[in-house]
Parts: C-alpha cells; structure tokens; sequence
C-alpha cells in the first residue's frame, strides 16, 4: 500500500511539472504584417528611390518623380498625398504609408513651350 501511494505522488508530481512548464527556447514571436509596393513610371522621367519590395505596415515611403529632358511631370496615381506645386517644377515629391498593397504611378508628359526655361 505504501509503494501505491508512493507511485501515485510520484505520477502526480510529473504531471504537474510537466503541465507547468513553459517553452522558453522557442518562444512565440509578434508575426510582422508586410505588404507590396509596385511602383510604376511611364515614358519620359524616372521615380527615386527604386522601391519595388515588401515592407513593414506602418512604413511611410517618399517618391521623387524626375521628368527626361523634353518632358515634364504629369501626375501621380496611387499616392496619399497630392502634390500641388510639380506644375514646371524639376522634381515632384508624393507620400505613401504602408498599410495594404500599393501600386503607385508617375506619369509624365511631352513638354509644353511654356513650361521651358
């Protein structure tokens, strides 16, 4: 009777260690949400930085739209904000901040007589 009883703590005691304890060599890591950025530009001009990729959510990215020579900046697509001063300026800047998959555009345009220095 003793052995039993001496058997059935000592069962008891591994369970209760067992179901206690915790994972610490493999813990569970936040799971980082990531989006895509595509960033397009049409004929005439080029967008800097190059930033095609997957990105954290909540990053905020500034593009710069650079017209050729012989053409000026039209219009972006795709962007939070709306630069109202590109209109013959050499460069256009646009915001976007990362929270779902973004496809952004630049478009630009032949260059017009009055938009020529």
């Amino acid at each position: 009777m003793k052995n039993l009883l001496s058997l059935t703590l000592v069962i008891i005691v591994c369970n209760l260690i067992q179901g206690c304890s915790t994972d610490f060599e493999n813990p569970e890591l936040p799971t980082r949400i990531q989006y895509k950025l595509t960033v397009t530009v049409g004929e005439g001009g080029s967008v800097s930085p190059d930033a095609n990729g997957t990105y954290d959510e909540g990053v905020a990215i500034t593009l710069t739209a650079t017209p050729n020579e012989g053409y000026e900046f039209d219009r972006w697509e795709g962007v939070d904000s709306h630069p109202t001063q590109c209109a013959m300026a050499r460069h256009c800047r646009a915001a976007i901040k990362i929270d779902s998959d973004r496809y952004v555009s630049a478009f630009f345009k032949i260059e017009t007589e009055e938009a020529r220095p």
